[in-house]
């Protein structure tokens, strides 16, 4: 090969060889463009996610103004449309609430129902409404995420006022707690005030040997519901007794003190003597079961126990120096109550102080009797049957669990004595320990 063709032929080589490396040069740099881009959009992405997960749940991301309301989403895209007159309605200014008594201040005869809002401003601090009348109000986003027309708030409310009632059957179980656990252990008394809201019966086991034991527990947790019995009743069998309660009979499954208007929520019952021997077991049932096992077994033997009105009367003398010197009691209510969701809220029946006086035509007498004795039958069939010992003090929801007992000798020296607590005073302990506790259980 001549020197010149050489050389052209080397000069082509190498050109080669600079287009090969060119285009991977290219290709590399392409590859760390794009990664580079695969790289910065990945952290774009954890930063939104970032920034998403560090944004509150109750911060306000937007606000839209509506014809009568105001449309927020907030920080976990949730989103509420917010009545203006529910906003002038809670305006939280000094004017308008008092931060010290937590109550509101405007009057309702002041409020205008057709307000409207003249400027909006927010933040995810919160929201600012000047309205048309020149008044300001504030509120935070955590105050207006609480309180939203969500699903999720309004449940979460449902629940701090009243946990949902759980129905049982002869299959259910007692739950116990100690007496001096639940006395000191707020942990322990928080337990028994949710399980008492859910199951409305537990059994609180060792009790002191005296008479005031259930009293004292009671007013650990709140006050005592007193009656015209006194704020505790000793159940003996009494010579010519003020209530049948009060001997050696049978009772039937009732709730105690019907005869009342407003009811005691729930009954304390101390065994502090039992008695020795075949008689004297307890009886109880859970009232919430019986009821909806009838709604739906005879719709109109349920209707007839929630429309009619029944009267409970007791009417006596007292036995002891604590007790009312005379007394005179009557009641009128259905044996079931609902609710304005249809749901049973209370049962109410006594055979002992029901009335002989019956405000219905005639001809509708027997069908309620049938319905009464339709509605004991399920709740006997659904019942459990059991003997206290010395030192159990058995806890009833007294609007919704019956309890009654079997008769014993009349020489003997059983010895129980109830009391009670009102559920206005369960529910408030039971939100306070909440509180205190860190416990705000939703379920």
């Amino acid at each position: 090969m001549s020197s010149l063709r050489y050389t052209r032929a080397l000069a082509a080589g190498c050109a080669a060889l600079r287009g090969v490396a060119r285009q991977q040069v290219r290709q590399s740099c392409n590859t760390c463009t794009n990664r580079r881009c695969l790289s910065l959009a990945a952290a774009a992405q954890q930063q939104a996610r970032t920034k998403i997960s560090q944004t509150p749940a109750n911060a306000v991301m937007s606000a839209t103004r509506t014809s009568d309301s105001l449309h927020l989403v907030f920080g976990d895209g949730t989103s509420s449309d917010l009545p203006y007159v529910w906003l002038r309605d809670n305006c939280q200014c000094a004017q308008c609430f008092s931060e010290g008594a937590l109550g509101r201040k405007l009057l309702m005869q002041d409020l205008d129902l057709n307000v409207k809002p003249a400027l909006i401003s927010e933040s995810e601090r919160g929201v600012t409404v000047e309205w048309t009348d020149g008044h300001y109000s504030e509120f935070t986003g955590e105050w207006l995420y609480d309180r939203a027309f969500t699903p999720t708030s309004r449940t979460r409310r449902r629940h701090q006022f009243a946990y949902t009632r759980e129905p049982w059957g002869a299959d259910h179980r007692l739950p116990e707690y100690d007496y001096e656990r639940m006395m000191k252990d707020d942990k322990v008394l928080l337990d028994w005030l949710i399980t008492m809201e859910k199951k409305g019966s537990a059994m609180v086991k060792n009790a002191p040997d005296r008479d005031i034991a259930g009293p004292e527990l009671i007013e650990h947790i709140a006050y005592v519901k007193p009656s015209h019995y006194g704020p505790h009743s000793p159940v003996i069998n009494r010579p010519e007794s003020n209530n049948v309660a009060f001997t050696n009979a049978k009772l039937g499954m009732h709730n105690d003190l019907a005869q009342y208007e407003h009811m005691p929520g729930i009954i304390f019952i101390h065994c502090l003597k039992q008695h020795i021997g075949t008689g004297g077991e307890s009886v109880i049932a859970d009232g919430l079961l019986a009821a909806e096992i009838l709604r739906k077994s005879n719709p109109d033997a349920f209707h007839v126990l929630t429309a009619t009105d029944a009267y409970f009367w007791d009417k006596g003398r007292a036995n002891y120096s604590w007790e009312m010197p005379e007394f005179y009691k009557i009641s009128r209510h259905p044996i079931l109550t609902l609710d304005s969701n249809n749901d049973v809220c209370r049962v109410s029946l006594n055979n002992a102080v029901r009335d002989s006086f019956l405000d219905l035509p005639a001809h509708k007498v027997k069908s309620f009797y049938a319905a009464m004795k339709l509605f004991n039958d399920i709740l006997y069939d659904n019942s459990l049957v059991f003997k206290m010992d010395s030192g159990d003090i058995m806890t009833l929801d007294n609007v919704r669990c019956l309890h009654g007992r079997e008769g014993y000798e009349a020489l003997s020296e059983r010895h129980i004595e109830s009391s009670y607590l009102d559920w206005d005073e369960a529910r408030c302990r039971r939100r306070r320990l909440q509180e205190k506790l860190g416990a705000n259980d939703r379920k």
